[in-house]
């Protein structure tokens, strides 16, 4: 096909979306269809696509995380070992929504107040987004003290890492 002839190139991005939505996306085992408002606006997005998704509602600073992990407490979160393992292994594609919403801003922790400026961000990470987020955070873990025995299915660890190495929906 001519590289200069863009009606062409046009019609075969038509109909390379429309195997794309119907064959591959199915292929993939994700929920997908074509954007109606092509229709209309041939210069629009394509694709709608559908995600496993998990979301983790997060709304309790890690107030020590800057002295504890090297990690800015505004923005600390955890992702437990546990649910990255069953990830990977039952949805390596999903998607991993974090609502981070700090709904207490102040804590005093033996005798020394921490704080953090009200926020209500929403960020998100397939899995190997959030594996390059901890690494880039130098891999830090919480050991849960308290969970050393649990046996009622509670992680027992979690990595911590900087929630803005993730994509801020």
């Amino acid at each position: 096909m001519n590289t200069e002839n863009k009606l062409a190139w046009c019609e075969q991005g038509e109909h390379d979306e429309a195997v794309f939505a119907v064959g591959r996306l199915f292929q993939l085992n994700l929920a997908g269809h074509i954007n109606p408002e092509k229709l209309t606006n041939k210069y629009t997005h394509d694709l709608f696509v559908q995600f496993k998704s998990d979301l983790k509602t997060v709304r309790t600073p890690l107030f020590k995380s800057q002295e504890l992990y090297g990690i800015d407490p505004q923005y600390a979160v955890t992702f437990n070992l546990k649910d990255g393992e069953r990830y990977a292994k039952l949805y390596p594609n999903i998607v991993v929504i974090f609502d981070v919403k700090w709904e207490q801003t102040r804590m005093e922790i033996g005798g020394q107040v921490y704080q953090v400026k009200p926020m209500h961000e929403t960020y998100a990470g397939f899995l190997n987004d959030i594996r390059r987020a901890i690494m880039k955070g130098g891999n830090k873990k919480i050991e849960y003290a308290r969970r050393v025995d649990d046996v009622s299915g509670n992680a027992k660890a979690s990595w911590v890492f900087d929630v803005r190495r993730l994509q801020k929906l």
